[in-house]
């Protein structure tokens, strides 16, 4: 008899242990990835998962289906992406600042000039 609550103690343990150390964390990310998608807006920069840079332009929530973003990953070309796509949200975008000068590139930046 006592042999059976050891067993009885002992999986009810590995699993307690199962939920807190591996399926828990896991949860709370994909909660705070929903979270965080949610709020995106019109000039985030996100990541997709495929790697793509790109900032939100416009975001088209159709009656049935899933949630668009238009982003623009280059001046002039947007493309449609779902939201299940967004890997993270690099930034968001604040006003611009005029820079000192036109041809100075910020530090790290590599300005591309013509001649």
């Amino acid at each position: 008899m006592t042999a059976m609550w050891q067993v009885i103690f002992y999986t009810g343990f590995a699993v307690i242990a199962f939920y807190f150390f591996l399926l828990r964390p896991v949860l709370q990310e994909q909660k705070s990835r929903r979270k965080a998608v949610r709020q995106l807006q019109v000039g985030d920069e996100i990541v997709t998962t495929g790697g793509l840079i790109g900032e939100v332009k416009d975001v088209v929530v159709p009656v049935d289906g899933p949630t668009e973003l238009i982003l623009e990953i280059a001046p002039g070309v947007r493309v449609r992406a779902l939201t299940d796509a967004v890997a993270r949200r690099l930034s968001t975008l604040e006003p611009e600042e005029t820079p000192a000068s036109p041809t100075e590139a910020a530090p790290g930046e590599v300005s591309h000039t013509s001649a």
